[in-house]
């Protein structure tokens, strides 16, 4: 292997060099907290965590290696690694393969590409524009491959790729000579869709009825690669589609416009990542106390707090007052604070507050909400909680009534979930409105 050949690797892309710079520079503060504690400074909290800095780095090691293992062993195979892929999964298909058993590794994969495993991918798909509109199709799709019905599901899943990365790059995903890399990426290194799209686009210029198990787009579209129908092909178009949809990010966040050389920082700069390694330390440490103190809490309705009541008579900071206010917005048709009090799985800096209220006002203007209550509050998660309700509403001079769950997120102004309680949080309610369907 050449040195050009062991620098362009996964384990080198710029992210994982910065993580190893801010682990040393742990590693470095744990000397000058040493150094302190004889002239009396000492805090047990940060001694007790950077007891934990060799583990870490032995953790970081194994992870920044793991993508790169993983493609080498599967990659000509059809699989890839990904930034969404589940690191326990791709950690257990390289043992196996190592140990060489790889049709335990190819059962594995196979196998994680189940239906909630797609559901929550499709999910997250939904906050990427360009992917709204292939929704419904990939949602049948599902069903085929639910339904072991794979002859359907496989031809609409590459049919959906390769429009969705049309509509990105102007390109499909099969076009000969297509580069899919991004710098700074996991899904999009040279090592990765860029070796799917070249196995999945090979000509396929003879009919033969065997079994394959890589899904050849021309051979299975064109008629020509009869033996397709089967599970494993159906699974690798998915994870295909989800390694693209990470792929779809890192551009929207900007990865394919600008590309930086990592450079160690200098003493100055080195002493500024310390001092903001200290304070992320602090918060991590604080969000670790605060998950270790979390419980559900059990509320009644109508015991606990009112079914139906006026947002003030609900407590602040808490999801169910959050829920309220949104569908006293619904009353008023005040689409505006609606959309400032709702949230989205996948950032997009197009999803202005606006653009988001038009959406609401389009699927809810021809709605009347007449009258709305909370059945149940479950919380599921830390920063997670189901809110269900009951909601009359009017539309075309017909009285409707439906039950409907809401997910509450508990997020910073970053995005980032927190723990329930964490300061400068808010709850916002996951924006669904694309799949709401009120009958």
């Amino acid at each position: 292997m050449t040195e050009n050949e062991k620098s362009n690797k996964i384990k080198n892309i710029y992210s994982f060099l910065e993580m190893e710079d801010q682990i040393e520079g742990i590693k470095d503060l744990k000397k000058i907290f040493k150094l302190a504690s004889y002239f009396g400074f000492d805090n047990e909290n940060f001694n007790e965590e950077f007891e934990k800095v060799d583990e870490l780095k032995k953790q970081f090691k194994k992870l920044r290696e793991l993508p790169d293992n993983f493609n080498e062993h599967f990659a000509e195979d059809g699989w890839i690694a990904y930034e969404s892929l589940n690191m326990e999964i791709m950690q257990e298909a390289v043992s196996l393969a190592n140990e060489e058993k790889a049709q335990e590794a190819q059962r594995l994969l196979v196998d994680y590409y189940n239906k909630e495993n797609i559901e929550f991918f499709l999910t997250r798909l939904n906050g990427i524009e360009e992917f709204k509109p292939r929704m419904e199709l990939l949602y049948k799709a599902l069903d085929d491959y639910i339904e072991e019905r794979y002859h359907s599901c496989i031809p609409i899943v590459l049919m959906m790729i390769d429009g969705f990365v049309n509509d990105i790059k102007q390109k499909g995903f099969f076009a000969s000579g297509i580069d899919m890399s991004v710098w700074d990426t996991i899904a999009a290194h040279d090592s990765g869709l860029n070796i799917l799209t070249k196995i999945f686009g090979e000509s396929r210029k003879k009919t033969i009825d065997n079994k394959i198990t890589v899904p050849y787009r021309n051979g299975i579209l064109h008629g020509r690669d009869l033996g397709y129908d089967n599970k494993i092909v159906a699974a690798k178009t998915w994870a295909a589609l989800f390694a693209i949809s990470d792929w779809a990010r890192a551009i929207k966040n900007g990865k394919n416009e600008e590309q930086k050389e990592y450079k160690s920082p200098t003493f100055s700069e080195g002493l500024e990542m310390l001092k903001k390694g200290l304070k992320k330390h602090e918060e991590v440490r604080r969000e670790k106390q605060l998950i270790n103190e979390w419980k559900p809490r059990n509320i009644e309705i109508n015991n606990d707090i009112p079914a139906d009541g006026n947002s003030s008579e609900y407590k602040s900071g808490t999801p169910e007052k959050t829920i309220i206010k949104f569908l006293e917005f619904w009353q008023e048709k005040n689409y505006g604070n609606m959309a400032k009090l709702t949230t989205k799985l996948v950032a997009n800096n197009k999803n202005t507050i606006g653009k988001k209220a038009g959406e609401i006002r389009k699927h809810l203007d021809s709605k009347k909400l007449i009258k709305y209550e909370l059945t149940s509050i479950d919380d599921e998660a830390p920063a997670i909680t189901e809110v269900s309700t009951k909601l009359t509403y009017k539309e075309h001079n017909e009285i409707k009534t439906i039950e409907w769950e809401f997910r509450l997120i508990y997020e910073g102004k970053d995005k980032r979930s927190l723990v329930r309680g964490a300061e400068k949080g808010k709850w916002k309610v996951l924006y669904i409105f694309y799949d709401l369907r009120l009958e």
